[in-house]
């Protein structure tokens, strides 16, 4: 009887360590430091979700490459490829405050074609917490006159100023191509773009895209090519002829005549 109770404990242990550490099919190893009880976890991180995450990032022998704890967090959208695919992996299923470590190998880090940075064609081990998670709340659809195709993708209630010309928007974006490739986003330098509405700061297909917007409200929009940058495109990012599919959220939203806070 004594023997079946240890193998019962050592079993419990077991399944315990599997709980908190395991390797995905992709060689990515995770392991739990700080778990939520499930009373406190409201939601897990999914696709498609908003992250707010710090980080620490390290080499083989524990030097430090980089960190954001005690800074502003980062902010992605999860599963997007925002980030390096290993971090896309590794934050899946998180709940708030939880923290782990993520070892990425270099097929999951940074590739080839990446920016030049400490780090790139090594394992990479990351200590990671999640601070916050946005999951949005889907609002309607339609397609200008112009053309644009626009998808609110989290409304906000009694919204009582809606974005016109004129206004001074600050606006945090994500920027794809149609084939999903990523090109660019406000987010990663953790700072909105500022523009002034219909005065030409923008393409014309943005000023389009944002009219009616209220502060918090996100969309998805997608600008043709005639009210972006047309036959020549912006290379190297965009080629000519590109239509660009936006994911949009307006942060703040200034007024003339009022004073900013």
């Amino acid at each position: 009887m004594l023997r079946f109770a240890t193998y019962v404990t050592l079993l419990a242990a077991c399944w315990a360590a599997n709980d908190r550490s395991w390797t995905t099919g992709e060689g990515i190893k995770i392991e739990i430091i700080k778990k939520i009880g499930d009373s406190k976890c409201k939601i897990r991180s999914e696709s498609g979700d908003q992250l707010e995450q710090f980080y620490k990032l390290s080499n083989k022998e524990g030097k430090v490459i980089g960190s954001n704890f005690g800074q502003k967090p980062y902010t992605f959208t999860l599963g997007k490829g925002e980030v390096i695919h290993g971090m896309d992996v590794g934050m899946e299923g998180m709940c708030v405050g939880e923290q782990r470590k993520v070892i990425i190998p270099p097929e999951q880090g940074f590739d080839d074609d990446g920016e030049e940075v400490e780090g790139k064609g090594d394992t990479l081990y990351y200590f990671v917490e999640l601070k916050s998670i946005f999951r949005p709340k889907p609002g309607d659809k339609w397609i200008t006159e112009d053309g644009v195709h626009i998808h609110v993708t989290h409304e906000v209630e009694d919204c009582t100023e809606k974005a016109t010309a004129g206004d001074t928007l600050h606006q945090q974006y994500t920027l794809y191509l149609e084939d999903g490739s990523f090109v660019d986003s406000s987010w990663s330098r953790n700072r909105p773009f500022i523009f002034k509405m219909n005065t030409g700061q923008v393409i014309k297909g943005m000023d389009i895209a944002m009219e009616g917007m209220c502060e918090g409200e996100r969309r998805k929009v997608v600008i043709p090519p005639e009210l972006a940058y047309g036959e020549k495109g912006r290379p190297p990012a965009i080629p000519g002829n590109s239509y660009l599919h936006f994911d949009l959220q307006l942060q703040k939203l200034v007024r003339p005549g009022k004073e900013e806070l």
